[in-house]
């Protein structure tokens, strides 16, 4: 039986022998049976590492010691790897073991060279790579000599690289076994690695080959710097040679063993490969590629003009593709919807269905379906902008409009248009849309927005839209209820979020639009006869925000607590959730129980993260709406919230009433009112999202009671299991009673699980290609971290970095440091003096929030949590769009002394 095997050769090993022969093993067994040129060879499997293992009578108390490791403990890890090492050098082969050792070594060629290496059971799978993680022995001669390197490949599996990579990969070191590759070793005059899709790039059609002289360790060890070579597998040119300086090669000894020979001055700057040999090593990947079908990163050697593959492995640093994948051969760009909607965490299934819903395919009738603009990949939202750029005004407009979201964003798409082969490639239109149908869907939207401009009073205005958000809940919730529970009740949900969009068309788009467009006209119209200041205040301190209404209600639940000393103390001594558990205990507590059940009413259905319908809202866990009310009481006074929003208010209304003086008598009317349709139209820039979150809230109610009836029907494990559905499978799954979709959702929960870990791309290609582009300000002083201007102010002082507001509390002055922010990180902003984040541009939350309290913000300053570490004194330069480290934690420290 092959399950009790103690060795299996090359052509007898299969990808279904992993458990057996590990990644390393499985992929060359695998590769020589599909015909591909490896050298011949066998794996010596776990059952025989467990064997030798077994025989070593510390091991047991060994792997108990690994178990309690402290996470990330160099100094521990470091003595029990050593300690497990020497005593495994003393343990003897069995006799067993070691005889079908020597018996297959002699059915190949016992006097030849061979390799010995590592192939851990968990290794070069998809989810995580260990490659190198143990050790490797080349040039191995002699029976004693490759059971010598044999013994000390089992040992490395306790390397310290080794235990510490198991240990933060959530890897059991009792559950993780080797084999053992021994392969016949070929000596090459050139060898190298193969990436069938560019690691830098990520463009899947384009191969990335190293090549240098001698074995390949030395390429693989980073000693020398290797030829670059790239290809276009579509046309299988050459497109690009970098040669690299190749100091020296590794080369085999005689009697066994390596030796480093220095390269002398042509060997060092000559071209390893020539054309034909580069693009024969592209359609031998490719063909690799393809049998495996995902791309791979492969391990070759050209001896006496041979090729050999050494070893394949599936590259785990690449981002998803876009799926769904378009269907015609056109190269389509798609734009990162998370970072527009500066939210970057990965989304659960249900919630990216949930936006693909709520994206209109410009139908205001009929059932509900998915966009097909809106994709997924790596847990985040796309939207293909493809069909708009195939349009000269899209090509125009689609940048711009992106540079409101985030300036990086739009750089990259820029980028893209401009390449010749991008507008090669865009897919052909059966009939580009006439003047007449742009006007159609534009047009209604366009009229709102002059009558809102120019003749209609913009409080009632403001008003009506406000009461509008209701009123259009409140009909959703009741066509949803009527309905019979099941099936047909989630059919009504689904088409209520698919009509979502044409609920508040024309108004609430026309009322986002006059507040943008009143600002810019305004500062058009003013031109250099305005106070640049003056241009800022008036848009701050506005009133009808619905976020910043909430916000300011957490300001009073603050206020509320401190009308009871006893309830301030019992605030600032217990843990969250316990302050809101036992707070009806504390005396003075029955205002505020009263103030936080009407807040919860009315704002209880956000929280961070919100537009993921799986993460939890305030209603769900208030932790971090208690985190808000804590950090006031600790930093703020009682009503100073209230009293800086008049301030700012009444800051912005003598701006307004400065710009009409400075206007002149001819536009000073036009001036005047356009003051007055930017201060109430643009507070209905939140109007929106505010619906659909709402909107949102009743689906997620539904969704969880569905949940809890699969539950009970035995269908699904757990509440979570649902948000790892689409809305469509979900209804099918309820109306097939027979249906299992459990092991679709424990894949799924592992795909999410994995997303975590990826950095998503603002800009990506169908091609897989991430596009990047760096910001650059001229002039910027030596360190700076240039980003994006988002509002205006110069601040300097002590940087906190929050990657979570369940956890975080805010200090007074001091300065926010966050991958993103939307409203349920808001009221952070209380005590923050400046904002700087990672995502986001002009017109997202953070940046009109942090206008409106009138604090500088500097936005898509790309890895600025990890480039700022709390406690260091940073400036803020709110105008110029750059932020400055001026001092280190400890000098920062001593600096407050």
């Amino acid at each position: 039986m092959k399950n009790n095997s103690i060795i299996l050769p090359f052509n007898e090993i299969g990808t279904a022998d992993l458990p057996l022969v590990g990644g390393k093993g499985a992929n060359l067994g695998e590769m020589t049976r599909a015909g591909f040129p490896v050298p011949p060879g066998f794996c010596l499997t776990t059952n025989a590492f467990r064997t030798f293992i077994n025989s070593c009578p510390q091991m047991a108390s060994f792997y108990t010691d690994l178990a309690n490791l402290p996470d990330e403990d160099l100094v521990a890890t470091r003595k029990i790897g050593a300690d497990i090492r020497q005593t495994l050098q003393t343990v003897s082969i069995s006799d067993e073991v070691a005889t079908a050792i020597r018996q297959t070594l002699q059915t190949l060629d016992p006097n030849a060279a061979y390799a010995v290496r590592s192939s851990a059971t968990a290794e070069d799978l998809p989810d995580a790579s260990f490659a190198g993680q143990q050790d490797t022995y080349l040039n191995v001669r002699g029976e004693t000599a490759v059971l010598d390197a044999i013994r000390r490949c089992w040992a490395s599996l306790f390397t310290d690289r080794a235990i510490l990579y198991r240990q933060q990969n959530g890897f059991d070191h009792q559950e993780v076994a080797l084999s053992v590759v021994v392969q016949q070793m070929v000596l090459p005059e050139i060898s190298g690695i193969l990436f069938t899709a560019d690691p830098i790039s990520q463009n899947r059609h384009i191969t990335s080959i190293d090549a240098s002289y001698g074995l390949g360790e030395a390429l693989v060890a980073g000693l020398v710097s290797a030829d670059l070579y790239r290809v276009d597998t579509r046309s299988n040119q050459l497109i690009e040679v970098k040669i690299g300086n190749k100091k020296l090669a590794i080369r085999p000894l005689p009697n066994g063993g390596t030796v480093q020979e220095t390269l002398n001055d042509a060997q060092r700057t000559a071209q390893v490969l020539n054309e034909k040999q580069a693009v024969t090593l592209t359609q031998l990947g490719q063909k690799i590629e393809a049998h495996y079908g995902q791309p791979q990163d492969i391990e070759w050697a050209i001896a006496d003009g041979q090729i050999y593959l050494l070893q394949t492995r599936p590259i785990t640093t690449l981002y998803p593709l876009p799926s769904p994948r378009p269907n015609d051969d056109a190269l389509h760009l798609y734009v990162s919807l998370s970072h527009a909607q500066v939210m970057t965490d990965p989304i659960k299934t249900m919630g990216i269905s949930i936006w693909k819903l709520l994206f209109p395919t410009l139908k205001p009738s009929g059932p509900a379906s998915y966009s097909q603009s809106i994709t997924a990949a790596g847990g985040r939202m796309y939207m293909d902008m493809t069909h708009l750029l195939n349009l000269r005004l899209g090509r125009k407009a689609v940048p711009a409009f992106l540079t409101m979201a985030d300036e990086m964003m739009a750089a990259g798409t820029k980028a893209v248009i401009a390449r010749p082969a991008f507008q090669q490639r865009l897919p052909k239109l059966a009939q580009k849309p006439s003047l007449r149908d742009v006007f159609y869907y534009i047009g209604p939207i366009f009229k709102t927005a002059v009558s809102f401009l120019f003749f209609r009073d913009p409080e009632q205005v403001l008003a009506e839209q406000t009461a509008a958000i209701d009123r259009l809940v409140a009909a959703n919730q009741q066509r949803i209820a009527v309905q019979p529970p099941g099936v047909a009740r989630l059919r009504q949900a689904r088409q209520e979020i698919g009509q979502a969009m044409f609920n508040f068309v024309p108004n609430f788009p026309a009322l986002v639009g006059s507040g943008i467009v009143s600002q810019r006209l305004l500062a058009k119209l003013m031109g250099n006869r305005a106070n640049p200041d003056d241009l800022t205040a008036v848009a701050r301190g506005l009133s009808g925000n619905v976020t910043t209404e909430m916000d300011l209600a957490v300001g009073d639940l603050a206020d509320l607590v401190r009308q009871s000393p006893e309830l301030v103390t019992h605030f600032q001594q217990n843990p969250p959730l316990e302050v809101l558990a036992t707070a009806h205990e504390i005396p003075g507590s029955a205002p505020f129980l009263a103030g936080w059940k009407q807040f919860l009413s009315q704002y209880g259905m956000r929280g961070p993260s919100e537009i993921d319908i799986s993460r939890l809202r305030w209603r769900e866990d208030p932790t971090s709406l208690l985190q808000f009310v804590i950090g006031n009481l600790q930093h703020s006074t009682a009503g100073s919230h209230r009293t800086h929003h008049a301030q700012m208010a009444a800051n912005g209304k003598a701006a307004g009433k400065r710009l009409v003086v400075a206007a002149g008598w001819l536009r000073r009317p036009l001036v005047r009112r356009l003051i007055r349709d930017g201060r109430h139209y643009t507070p209905g820039r939140e109007h929106p999202k505010f619906y659909l979150i709402k909107l949102m809230d009743i689906v997620k109610e539904l969704l969880l009671e569905t949940a809890e009836t699969l539950i009970a029907n035995g269908r699904l494990e757990q509440i979570d299991d649902i948000w790892h559905l689409d809305f469509h499978e979900l209804i099918d799954f309820m109306a097939d009673e027979g249906g299992d979709l459990r092991p679709l959702i424990v894949q799924r929960r592992a795909e999410f699980a994995r997303y975590h870990k990826l950095t998503p791309p603002r800009v990506i290609t169908s091609d897989g290609e991430i596009v990047t582009v760096q910001l650059h300000r001229d002039g910027l002083p030596a360190g700076a971290l240039a980003g994006s201007a988002a509002s205006s102010g110069t601040v300097e002082g002590i940087a906190k970095v929050v990657l979570d507001p369940n956890k975080d509390v805010l200090a007074k002055g001091e300065i926010l440091i966050a991958p993103f922010t939307d409203p349920g990180w808001t009221p952070l902003f209380i005590n923050a003096a400046a904002l700087v984040m990672e995502v986001g541009g002009l017109m997202t939350h953070g940046s009109v929030v942090a206008r409106e309290y009138g604090i500088p913000a500097v936005v898509g300053v790309p890895n600025v949590t990890q480039e700022i570490k709390t406690g260091q004194r940073v400036r803020v330069h709110g105008d110029a769009g750059f932020v400055e480290i001026l001092q280190d934690v400890e000098e920062a420290t001593l600096s407050r002394l």
